[in-house]
């Protein structure tokens, strides 16, 4: 997870002009900067891990396709493809991390941090959602998908979705990272 946000924080520093860099020897600017690159990769972050849903998002599409003889299941596929769909959209869509000067909600920067943190967690979650939508694509080409099999899935699709929601609890300025 350090590494994510290592590589993260290099590539925006990296990406800075000579004017930019200037500025950060300037006294209260840089800390306004760094805080700033940080809400910048966590948008670029979140990008990359909406990308990344895309492919459980088809494959749901073609696992719809293979129970399309079977309406309970059907059903079932389109509640977690659902859920899939909303989990990308509040990706996109997320707190990211801005507070005004006068705002009564205030991000700090180890809320940030903690974000980065969550937001590699949130990718090990993506590819093991990638991996689980493959098996069950499997399962339906093999003709064994099993209700209960859909079960488990959803049931781990619902923990992702809430993990996702304490990053956002903080982001709001609801809970601490010293309450998780």
């Amino acid at each position: 997870m350090a590494e994510l946000d290592s590589v993260v924080k290099s590539k925006m520093k990296s990406d800075m002009g000579l004017f930019e860099k200037i500025k950060l020897y300037i006294p209260g600017y840089k800390g306004y900067k760094e805080k700033n690159l940080r809400r910048d990769a966590d948008r670029a972050v979140r990008l990359e891990l909406s990308r990344a849903i895309q492919g459980s998002k088809m494959d749901l599409g073609e696992i719809q396709k293979g129970v399309i003889d079977d309406f309970d299941m059907l059903t079932d596929v389109e509640r977690i493809r659902t859920k899939v769909d909303r989990y990308d959209i509040d990706i996109k869509k997320a707190v990211n991390g801005y507070s005004g000067f006068h705002d009564s909600v205030k991000i700090l920067e180890a809320d940030l941090d903690k974000v980065m943190e969550w937001d590699a967690k949130i990718l090990e979650d993506i590819q093991s959602l990638r991996e689980a939508t493959e098996r069950i694509l499997e399962l339906v080409d093999e003709g064994s998908l099993q209700r209960k099999d859909l079960r488990k899935f959803e049931r781990c699709i619902d923990d992702m979705i809430e993990a996702y929601n304490e990053r956002e609890a903080v982001m709001k300025g609801f809970q601490t990272e010293e309450a998780l």
